[in-house]
């Protein structure tokens, strides 16, 4: 368990060392892993999140993939509220889900 909080740790000070986007992206996705494996869903959830409002924010991507990019994010978050049992987030992340794929059907 020790470990885990000292990579959860290191992996935090990386985000914060990080500019670029995609990196920024993937640093939030390697913190939200070992949150969950540590059983931390609440903060899994997020850092999941974090990383699909990086994705929402990327410049110079089209709507509809930043959307794609973003469901697959929220809806890693939506399964740790689940886990974590925190209807207020689960109810927000469901609704942000729902808009997500809203963006992303065909017109």
């Amino acid at each position: 368990m020790r470990s885990g909080n000292a990579a959860v740790y290191l992996l935090k000070e990386e985000f914060e060392n990080f500019l670029i986007s995609p990196r920024r992206i993937d640093v939030c996705d390697w913190i939200a892993r070992y949150f969950y494996l540590l059983e931390q869903y609440s903060d899994a959830g997020s850092w999941y999140e974090t990383a699909g409002q990086l994705i929402l924010a990327e410049p110079n991507t089209p709507t509809t993939l930043k959307a794609l990019g973003a469901l697959s994010e929220y809806e890693k978050a939506l399964d740790c509220y689940r886990e974590d049992d925190d209807s207020e987030a689960l109810a927000k992340c469901a609704a942000l889900v729902e808009e997500l794929k809203r963006a992303c059907a065909p017109a």
